[in-house]
């Protein structure tokens, strides 16, 4: 049975306490943007919060480390470490596990950086309690892990969802890190700019959808998140983004998310990040619009954006190549 527990909101560079214990979810593989359903959990031993355990991962890619978060909340990440240039440390957008990233990671850890994605609480391989679920949440769990592997003068790289989370890491809890990347960011917050309308009716219908038939929100919604994948009858690689979204995350963490994705405000985050930022976002995004990026890049104050003219949602998807390319130039 999936507890239900309430963390107090902390500010700074503080670590979480309690007794956590060891749950594993047996699910397939998340991908940004999508829908969810409920993992299967299993209870296991307790440990004290900095431990990190090692596992098998229970479904097929490499194998996973968990770290404790909060009492009885372990969430799970994916490491490669190819070296000794820097750490550049991965959040992924809604509904996302790290496996999403597995070519960047690749790419970095051939290139000698040490690459790691974190499976956000309630998505991919982490535990998934009902609640609470918002970004000050999955901030302080990017923390939590960063002070577990004693990891400092990291660059942070969030994707949609994932990069809203990290700006609030940024703002909020980030002297462990050193430079920020913020991809296809649903900033200064999701409903804004000259498409509001659109977007309220479009987070709105997808909470609505997940109340009543979320396969049939997820096969709507999965042909606009990428400009190279479109037709998920015919295309392996969307009915395989497809079965992602709906074999694994968390129906509660699913919900919670979009709900945050609509209502949380940024604006006031923009201007409290003080490190290196770039900001990436493509043109013809049909997700977030690039009035987002714009507007990011505009209110931190060290921040650079990159355009991408070919993707969609998915830019290092669509675009690989130019997505690790300039990823690299800025980490070096």
């Amino acid at each position: 049975m999936r507890s239900k527990r309430r963390d107090d909101d902390r500010q700074g560079d503080q670590e979480p306490s309690g007794t956590p214990r060891r749950s594993m979810l047996a699910a397939g593989a998340g991908i940004a943007v999508g829908a969810a359903t409920l993992g299967a959990a299993g209870s296991a031993s307790a440990a004290s919060p900095n431990t990190v355990e090692t596992l098998t991962a229970a479904r097929s890619h490499e194998p996973g480390t968990r770290i404790p978060v909060a009492p009885g909340v372990s969430v799970n990440i994916s490491d490669q470490d190819g070296g000794r240039r820097g750490t550049v440390v991965f959040v992924p957008g809604w509904p996302l596990s790290s496996a999403t990233f597995e070519y960047t990671y690749q790419f970095l850890a051939d290139h000698g950086y040490r690459a790691i994605g974190i499976d956000q609480r309630g998505f991919g391989l982490s535990d998934a309690p009902y609640g609470p679920y918002d970004y000050n949440v999955w901030a302080r769990d990017i923390l939590t892990v960063l002070q577990s592997l004693s990891l400092r003068n990291v660059t942070l790289v969030g994707h949609s969802m994932g990069a809203a989370v990290a700006l609030r890491h940024a703002a909020r809890f980030g002297s462990r890190i050193s430079k920020l990347v913020l991809a296809e960011i649903p900033a200064p917050r999701f409903v804004y700019g000259s498409k509001s309308a659109d977007l309220t009716a479009a987070i709105n219908g997808l909470i609505a959808g997940y109340a009543t038939d979320r396969a049939a929100t997820v096969r709507s919604f999965s042909g606009n998140f990428f400009a190279t994948h479109t037709d998920i009858t015919t295309d392996p690689f969307l009915q395989f983004f497809e079965r992602q979204c709906l074999d694994q995350a968390s129906l509660p963490a699913s919900r919670a998310g979009l709900i945050a994705l609509r209502d949380t405000d940024l604006t006031s985050d923009l201007a409290k990040v003080s490190v290196k930022t770039l900001v990436f976002h493509a043109i013809n995004d049909k997700i977030v619009p690039l009035d987002h990026g714009q507007a990011v890049a505009d209110g931190i104050r060290r921040a650079r954006l990159v355009t991408f003219a070919t993707a969609g949602h998915a830019v290092y998807v669509d675009e690989p190549e130019k997505f690790n390319r300039e990823l690299l130039d800025f980490i070096r």
